[in-house]
């Protein structure tokens, strides 16, 4: 015999009533346990179809939610976790790239050089009328985007600009993008017209654009460039009506520096929006968002002053949680310090390695790696560093430093896709992946990228659409383990946990 230790009347009169309710005590337990279960996969994103059917606001206008089941999200896709915004193998990504303006054509050439200076992303500008439709503005880039040391060449003078409407456009670019081993952002740039017009043309010209890339690998996400008047929760629901995967970015001030602007998702911050284009400012500017741990897109005209402010070495993927990032242009010592766990709280799969991208110019006599916590697995001079985070290690220190003149060889530009070796991957030796992808092949037992998107999709890909969902959830989580507890106190006074054996 067992017994919780409460007293127990054994000839009471009620005790044939007490003992029916000890027969149904299990099955109570039971059904409230299973309730509290729902409730707590709900509150974590263990249930899909939770995430992939959100309630839906009740606001004028609101679209119809999403079409079609939830689906793998394409590979580049990325994601939000909290202030950080993560890949499909929850590594913390740091985007650094340019700015497009609408109606620009790129060339293979042209990213090719940007990825090799150390740039991991491109925005990409298209116009949106005033009827929601994407005509573009086909054309010449205007100095906006001028290549170093090229003064007459603009990334629009190569390519055809005049066929196909501008999504037609834009998808081309993207490609080229993509193609190049980078990813793309696409920004929305709605004319005088439509910013008049108002939600509705925003909403129906997100739903158009989603629509046509929702399937597309290597995004980081839409950027509309909306007044603060903007209902959030309409245009966040336009993008979900056709796709629940990639990320709506809005502009806002930035909160580091009253000059520039940011691009937001809830709390993860993109710097896209420079006061100026001077190597003072840049400078500024490039270290207060390594301070804030942020990415960011350039759209200032791109001379070799700039660039020689901007191509700077930094971690563009980081296998864990960083704790400090800094680079002393001085010195041109990089730092980094972070802890070995995904920011989705879940574990990584084997192989995932952190990426330091080594611009080809940083060191010209080549670079030396000081790492405790984790093993270099790259090649000496390698234009990108990969880090495998050693067994049992707490915390990843770094240290990439100039190396004395003559010992170490000439930093190689970074080849496109994936450069890090994938320790159980099926490529090649010697090939990449494609673009964004992170080699989780054929692997059926490989579940951490499937648990990371699971973990993310709390933050959702427009978080701002299911901050009630957590909220929600936690609520009636605690109100039903308030109920078990409360049955379970009862059931103990009233001796129910007390039988024969």
């Amino acid at each position: 015999m067992y017994s919780s230790g409460d007293p127990v009347a054994l000839d009471h009169p009620s005790r044939g009533r007490r003992s029916a309710g000890m027969r149904r005590a299990p099955a109570r337990l039971a059904v409230t346990t299973a309730v509290a279960t729902v409730a707590i996969q709900l509150t974590t994103g263990a249930v899909p179809a939770a995430r992939a059917q959100p309630a839906p606001e009740v606001t004028s206008g609101s679209p119809a939610p999403a079409r079609s089941a939830v689906t793998d999200p394409p590979a580049g896709t990325v994601l939000r976790a909290g202030r950080f915004i993560v890949d499909l193998d929850g590594r913390t990504l740091f985007v650094r790239g340019v700015s497009v303006p609408p109606g620009a054509a790129l060339d293979q050439a042209t990213v090719a050089q940007w990825a090799a200076v150390g740039f991991t992303a491109v925005s990409l500008g298209v116009r949106m009328e005033a009827d929601g439709t994407f005509t573009g503005q086909p054309g010449r880039v205007g100095g906006s985007a001028r290549l170093p040391g090229d003064a007459d060449k603009t990334v629009g003078d190569t390519a055809d600009n005049t066929a196909g409407d501008g999504l037609d456009r834009l998808a081309a670019s993207v490609a080229v993008v993509t193609g190049q081993g980078l990813r793309a952002m696409i920004q929305i740039v709605p004319t005088a017209a439509a910013v008049r017009a108002g939600d509705e043309v925003f909403a129906a010209g997100l739903r158009r654009l989603s629509g046509r890339f929702r399937d597309v690998a290597g995004l980081v996400g839409f950027e509309l460039m909306v007044p603060a008047s903007a209902n959030p929760l309409l245009l966040s629901g336009a993008v979900r009506a056709e796709d629940t995967h990639h990320l709506l970015w809005r502009s806002s001030p930035a909160s580091f520096d009253p000059t520039a602007s940011t691009a937001t998702n809830d709390e993860a911050v993109l710097l896209v929006g420079w006061a100026a284009g001077d190597p003072a400012t840049v400078l500024r500017l490039v270290s207060a968002a390594e301070t804030a741990q942020i990415g960011w897109f350039f759209d200032r005209p791109l001379t070799g002053t700039t660039l020689a402010v901007l191509a700077r070495p930094y971690p563009s993927a980081v296998a864990g949680v960083p704790v400090s990032s800094t680079y002393n242009p001085s010195g041109r010592l990089l730092a980094l310090s972070y802890l070995p766990v995904s920011p989705t709280g879940s574990a990584f799969r084997r192989g995932v390695a952190t990426q330091i991208r080594v611009p080809v110019g940083a060191y010209p006599d080549g670079y030396l790696v000081r790492a405790s916590g984790a093993t270099v697995v790259s090649a000496p001079g390698a234009g990108v560093v990969c880090l495998a985070t050693d067994t049992g290690a707490a915390r990843v220190d770094v240290r990439v430093e100039p190396a004395p003149a003559g010992g170490a060889p000439p930093v190689a530009p970074p080849p496109p896709g994936d450069p890090c070796p994938q320790a159980g991957a099926t490529t090649p030796a010697g090939t990449t992946t494609p673009a964004g992808q992170t080699g989780r092949g054929g692997h059926s037992d490989d579940r951490a990228a499937d648990r990371a998107v699971d973990k993310v999709a709390d933050d959702d890909v427009n978080g701002v659409l299911l901050w009630a969902l957590p909220l929600a959830g936690a609520t009636g989580t605690a109100v039903v383990l308030g109920g078990l507890l409360s049955t379970t106190r009862r059931g103990r006074r009233r001796g129910l946990v007390t039988g024969g054996g």
